[in-house]
C-alpha cells in the first residue's frame, strides 16, 4: 500500500510542479518582453512555437 501512496504523491506533485514551472517560465518571458526582448528572440531561445509564445506574452495559458 505504501508504494501506491508514493506513486500517487509523485504523480500529483509532478503535475503541480509542471504547472508552476510553466507559470514561472511564462512570467520570465513576459518580463523579458517588457524589457525590450522581441518575440522572435524569445521564440528562438525558449524553443516554443510562435503561437505558444504569443499566448504566454498575452498572459493566456499555454496548451503544452
Amino acid at each position: 500500500m505504501l508504494w501506491w501512496a508514493r506513486l500517487l504523491q509523485h504523480t500529483v506533485a509532478g503535475k503541480t510542479r509542471r504547472k508552476q514551472h510553466v507559470a514561472r517560465r511564462n512570467a520570465a518571458m513576459r518580463a523579458a518582453h517588457l524589457r525590450g526582448v522581441d518575440r522572435d528572440t524569445i521564440t528562438r531561445t525558449i524553443g516554443l512555437s510562435g503561437e505558444q509564445v504569443r499566448k504566454a506574452l498575452r498572459g493566456e495559458p499555454t496548451t503544452e
